[in-house]
């Protein structure tokens, strides 16, 4: 088994679409086997024409002979790769993927008025910096499987756990304040969210990253009864706490801590966009954790370079049978 430059595992079968049809090579030895026993060599593949009664002694000439000769045999030899063509003859590789780092992620981002109409951030807004510094996050994450939950007053799934890097930076382009009508902050119900479709996942580092700068004041759940079930699937919540503390909305970093610090995961402050992009930088270098990789087949086919030969050793024989005939007499 050799790698490719991908650092792929590669192991190659020489194979047949049809292997059956080549059964039918053996009859074909036969037959010849049979004639170049009981007839002349040259006498076999020609047609006894009248013209051919009137050269047929110049065949007695070496070169003719060996011509004759050629030609039968590239006959059968053309015969087999046309059997060969037939039965489909190809290569299969079988790709194994080395074995790749990564962890399962859930962002659950705040998309509430306070994360638009904030002005500590300028020139921009907090979701505004926030979906940009996600995007960039989303790009380094090459082995991971990553989902998006927003939330307001209401918390919605915007993506599944998906490694489709394209997909999960154009539904974060597109996330908006507008997305959810329902007013508030609902912490728990994100987080719960979030937990539900991690729980079923056999990865072996599950987090959640919860971005938020308000204090839960709605939803179905409380954030504590929301991280212990978090907690219970061994998921981690790295919540970060985004705006200034004297800022103009109010952030409950003392739940957020204590969010983190039950799932033994960590909380961090963001006052600007600067800590905010070392935050995610400080989460990117979180330990990885080694995936299952299914192995992939690709089948190369052989079929036209076998016709190919067939068609060419077919024209090299009529030519060298087409030969003696031509002679003038």
């Amino acid at each position: 088994m050799g790698k490719n430059q991908k650092g792929y595992g590669i192991v190659m079968f020489e194979q047949f679409q049809r292997p059956y049809l080549l059964f039918l090579i053996i009859p074909l030895i036969l037959v010849a086997l049979y004639q170049w026993k009981t007839e002349k060599i040259g006498a076999v593949l020609l047609i006894q024409s009248d013209r051919f009664q009137k050269q047929k002694s110049f065949f007695s000439t070496k070169f003719r002979f060996i011509l004759l000769s050629l030609s039968e045999v590239l006959f059968y030899i053309a015969g087999i790769f046309l059997v060969i063509a037939a039965a489909g003859p190809g290569e299969r590789y079988k790709l194994t993927p080395d074995s790749t780092n990564g962890i399962d992620i859930m962002i659950a981002l705040d998309i509430s008025g306070s994360m638009v109409n904030s002005y500590d951030f300028l020139p921009k807004n907090r979701l505004t910096v926030s979906k940009e510094l996600l995007r960039e996050f989303i790009q380094k994450r090459l082995y991971d499987r990553i989902g998006i939950v927003v939330f307001a007053g209401a918390a919605y799934l915007q993506s599944p756990l998906s490694s489709d890097r394209f997909a999960l930076d154009e539904l974060i382009i597109e996330t908006s304040d507008e997305d959810i009508n329902e007013q508030g902050t609902a912490i728990g119900d994100a987080l719960v969210l979030s937990t539900y479709r991690l729980k079923d996942s056999k990865a072996k580092s599950k987090i959640i990253i919860l971005l938020t700068d308000g204090v839960s004041n709605t939803g179905k759940l409380d954030p504590e009864t929301a991280s212990y079930a978090a907690k219970t699937f061994g998921i981690k919540v790295y919540s970060i706490g985004i705006g200034k503390e004297q800022g103009q909305y109010e952030v409950n970093y003392e739940s957020l801590e204590s969010i983190s610090t039950g799932t033994k995961g960590r909380f961090f402050r963001a006052e600007s966009p600067e800590i905010l992009q070392e935050v995610l930088n400080e989460i990117n270098g979180l330990e990885t954790v080694e995936l299952p990789s299914k192995p992939m087949e690709i089948h190369e086919t052989h079929f036209p370079s076998a016709l190919s030969i067939f068609f060419i050793l077919l024209g090299v024989a009529g030519l060298l049978i087409l030969y003696p005939l031509t002679e003038k007499l």
